[in-house]
């Protein structure tokens, strides 16, 4: 049992389920989705569905996916990489003839194509057992109701607002402004994207009308992205990497996921006695994103 006068957190024991995602209602949907029947991967796929409207800042209906499932009834745990790959377009030559010798952080070079529908649509596919239209519900209905804007949420909004460009400034920012904490945050068009999913599957959102868009849009910022790139955009199952920690063997995606830093840097760690270490003391907040992720 931990010390109660220290920071930390208590374990959590659950005799039918648990979630931990980090946006308390993205975590009541997915308990929601386990209550009405729904299987594990169905909760993660409707709590990371809508962590993209909680917490847009993070990775979303735009970004990556990385999955760690264990099918019931094995102990294998298998991964799945839904991460987009760069555009064929892109040249590596004509980068660095422009003078770039590293990938830009900001900037239509760095935007890879959107790969997270796909791995939810595989993932559901695969171990899902309610109907893909349930499960995208509440994301539907968050998204056209609105959200209402988390302290922390409103805070990375604040540091990331710079650098919105085109019709993001419409669409994240609230009459030109950064949203408030308390203010409320809807995405209809977002809502009109996953129905199209609801409805279609992976081919509402890589084929037809917001293909077409998402394409437009990358390529008047500059990027050589086009419709066949992104109907490419194909998840891939994977064989985890893993490594022990006291005891305890860890699981980890393989490259290009960034597992393997991970597990390195607690081989590193395995070396020191982290009890005997002061607790740590109330500091800055270190700057950078963080990556919104559900896990069941």
């Amino acid at each position: 049992m931990r010390d109660f006068q220290l920071p930390g957190r208590s374990a959590v024991f659950a005799s039918n389920g648990l979630c931990a995602t980090s946006h308390p209602l993205a975590a009541k949907i997915a308990i929601d989705i386990l209550q009405a029947g729904g299987t594990a991967a169905d909760a993660a796929v409707a709590g990371a569905a809508l962590l993209g409207i909680c917490e847009p800042q993070m990775t979303g209906i735009g970004g990556d996916c990385f999955v760690l499932v264990k099918p019931a009834g094995s102990e294998r745990v298998i991964g799945m990489n839904g991460s987009g790959r760069a555009p064929v377009g892109l040249d590596a030559a004509a980068l660095r003839a422009r003078g770039l010798t590293r990938m830009p952080i900001h900037g239509i070079e760095t935007v890879t194509m959107p790969g997270a529908i796909d791995a939810f649509c595989t993932l559901h596919a695969a171990h899902g057992r309610l109907a893909l239209d349930q499960v995208l519900a509440p994301a539907i209905h968050y998204a056209e109701e609105g959200v209402p804007v988390a302290p922390r949420v409103a805070a990375d909004w604040a540091e990331d607002a710079a650098v919105l460009q085109g019709d993001a400034r419409r669409d994240y920012l609230l009459d030109g402004a950064v949203p408030q904490i308390g203010q409320m945050f809807r995405a209809p068009g977002q809502a009109e994207v996953w129905r199209r999913i609801a409805r279609e599957g992976r081919a509402g959102f890589y084929e037809g009308e917001v293909a077409e868009d998402i394409i437009t849009s990358l390529r008047a910022l500059g990027g050589p992205h086009d419709l066949a790139d992104l109907a490419g955009v194909k998840a891939e199952w994977t064989d985890p990497i893993s490594a022990p920690y006291q005891g305890v063997e860890l699981i980890e995606h393989p490259p290009n996921g960034q597992g393997a830093t991970a597990l390195l840097m607690l081989n590193i760690l395995e070396h020191f006695d982290l009890s005997a270490l002061p607790p740590p003391r109330p500091g800055p907040r270190p700057s950078g994103g963080r990556g919104g992720q559900a896990g069941l």
